[in-house]
């Protein structure tokens, strides 16, 4: 019953049903009935795309009603602590944290003369994240008069380039197909025959 009473209220929000003086009678002295009205054209204002840019929604009414029904809590009074006397932990205190410092100072000391040791071990003489020579080839000058690669090394060059293009070309054209046979999938499933 409250199902049929629901889509019956969608039908008549939509016009789908005509709506006589009965449901407006119902829905004039019925509080429920009038919210739910309310919340159907709401809900088909928001699936129409035509919900005003802001809404205010007057909630205060409602919180209030809510807060007047929670219980009242009763907290204990409160009672007065004593201070603990230092005792011991006035004389541990200070020597927790004479035995930091001292830790600290006893790794700093150790840090500068590990750091500025001199080991028999030999250190490599270039960091390679550091060093600025070329990664690839050798270093040439640049001036004017350094032209391309003569006789057999430039053509040994020029193949290494060519190769190079190539790959990269097939690896395109690869690419390519691989998109179309993925946009064929997608349309193939997006459109089932």
């Amino acid at each position: 019953m409250a199902q049929h009473r629901d889509e019956l209220f969608s039908a008549l929000v939509d016009n789908q049903h005509p709506l006589d003086g009965t449901w407006l009678e119902e829905i004039k002295s019925d509080p429920e009935a009038a919210e739910r009205w309310q919340r159907y054209h709401l809900i088909g204002d928001a699936l129409r795309g035509e919900l005003p840019a802001q809404m205010s929604f007057d909630i205060t009414d409602r919180v209030a009603a809510a807060l007047d029904e929670e219980p009242a809590l009763l907290a204990p009074k409160a009672t007065e602590t004593k201070a603990k006397p230092r005792g011991l932990q006035g004389f541990w205190r200070p020597v927790a944290q004479m035995a930091v410092a001292a830790s600290v100072a006893l790794v700093a000391v150790i840090g500068v003369q590990q750091y500025g040791a001199k080991s028999d071990v030999p250190q490599p003489v270039s960091n390679p994240v550091l060093s600025t020579l070329p990664a690839i080839g050798t270093a040439a000058p640049v001036s004017l008069e350094a032209g391309p690669p003569n006789g057999e090394q430039g053509r040994l060059i020029q193949a290494e380039q060519q190769r190079r293009v190539n790959a990269y070309l097939q690896d395109h054209a690869q690419q390519l197909r691989l998109q179309d046979d993925e946009k064929v999938t997608e349309d193939s499933e997006a459109n089932p025959k």
